[in-house]
């Protein structure tokens, strides 16, 4: 389900973002373009964060962005940025960010698959680290692919 998901046009490298907010943003904006996710989702995503604190912050240096179905989703789908330079989100223990989704869930089941196979990939250091050094999409799904596949 993962690779069927994240796809190459659902990736960004090397993002310059100046705070958080940008991150989502431009992740966000990835699955806006799609059809995916409508634009309040977005901003429905970062007002999450600004009421409940950085919990998207899942792991160090990953953090995972979402919202409610209803607050714009039309269908099931991940974007992945990874960020040129870490960004702080307010996490003592996670931060600075490198590598940020956008998870676009059609209710509270149909993503739990996703979500295994995605922190399979995120439990590997040296897949993660490999993910921040990627430079194109395609070597990122790479990497995504061949963890799965072990």
């Amino acid at each position: 389900m993962l690779l069927k998901l994240l796809k190459e046009e659902n990736i960004l490298t090397g993002v310059e973002a100046s705070d958080w907010k940008e991150v989502g943003r431009k992740a966000g904006q990835l699955l806006v373009d799609k059809g995916s996710v409508e634009p309040e989702y977005i901003e429905a995503m970062i007002k999450n964060v600004e009421e409940m604190g950085p919990y998207i912050v899942v792991a160090p240096g990953l953090a995972l962005f979402h919202g409610r179905p209803e607050d714009g989703v039309n269908e099931i789908s991940l974007s992945l940025v990874t960020l040129k330079e870490g960004v702080y989100f307010g996490s003592e223990e996670n931060d600075p960010v490198e590598i940020a989704f956008v998870l676009g869930a059609t209710d509270k089941d149909s993503h739990l698959e996703l979500l295994a196979q995605l922190s399979q990939v995120l439990q590997d250091q040296e897949a993660v680290d490999a993910i921040k050094e990627a430079q194109k999409p395609r070597e990122i799904l790479s990497i995504i692919r061949k963890k799965i596949e072990d």
